[in-house]
């Protein structure tokens, strides 16, 4: 999947993750830094219903043409509040978000465009900065983006990891050893398989694997999060 949204406000510093929620491999970037006094923030359009979206931060245009199962870069962002508007892409009128971010310092967030029409908007979800990969084990946690689809417990490999998981909910982190799986979305009360698939982990990575889209149309995104690449002390 090729990104196609754009960057529209070149004050902000930003920093783009390559499209790790789509490959995985040996890529190497260098280390994300969080300056003093900011934050990192990142926007994900999880919003089946909508469509491409533009990104208002602030009254000012940051991204446009965001579509849905699309990540943007993380930007900086200052601590303290900021205004997030988000747009049908090419509109300035009638916002289909208008929502208050609270940014506190030293920290990572994806923010996501969540629910349907009528239901919508931005749930923010902590990176934590202080969750650091290591080389002897693979991290992630899930969170449920489905709007309409109920409460799932994760199975990994046939046990149950996480239960009673709703919208807009998630897992903590959880380290694993390296390597593939068996995961399984079942629903809470009947047991239900309602989305099974294989994941590749690999060492010195933290994912979020974010189940999106309707309840019978039902995908999966393995996000590679920001925290993976977050500067070490040396």
């Amino acid at each position: 999947m090729k990104s196609t949204y754009k960057v529209t406000n070149k004050i902000m510093d930003t920093y783009y993750i390559k499209n790790e929620h789509c490959h995985q491999g040996g890529f190497k970037m260098d280390c994300l830094q969080i300056k003093e006094g900011k934050s990192l923030v990142r926007v994900f359009q999880a919003a089946p219903q909508i469509g491409k979206v533009d990104i208002y931060i602030d009254g000012a245009l940051v991204f446009s043409g965001l579509d849905f199962m699309e990540f943007t870069e993380y930007v900086e962002l200052e601590e303290g509040e900021h205004t997030v508007g988000i747009y049908l892409s090419g509109t300035t009128e009638n916002p289909v978000i208008n929502q208050m971010l609270e940014v506190d310092e030293g920290q990572m967030y994806t923010v996501a465009v969540t629910g349907n029409i009528g239901d919508l908007s931005l749930l923010v979800i902590k990176d934590y900065s202080e969750k650091q990969p290591s080389s002897e084990y693979s991290t992630f946690r899930v969170i449920h983006l489905s709007p309409n689809a109920p409460a799932v417990d994760i199975l990994v490999n046939g046990e149950t990891f996480f239960e009673d998981i709703g919208f807009r909910e998630g897992t903590s982190y959880v380290d694993v050893n390296p390597g593939t799986y068996n995961v399984k979305l079942v629903v809470s009360e009947s047991k239900d398989v309602v989305f099974p698939l294989r994941v590749k982990l690999n060492p010195d990575r933290i994912y979020t694997i974010y189940a999106i889209g309707q309840l019978g149309s039902l995908g999966v995104i393995q996000s590679v999060d920001g925290n993976t690449y977050l500067c070490k002390e040396a």
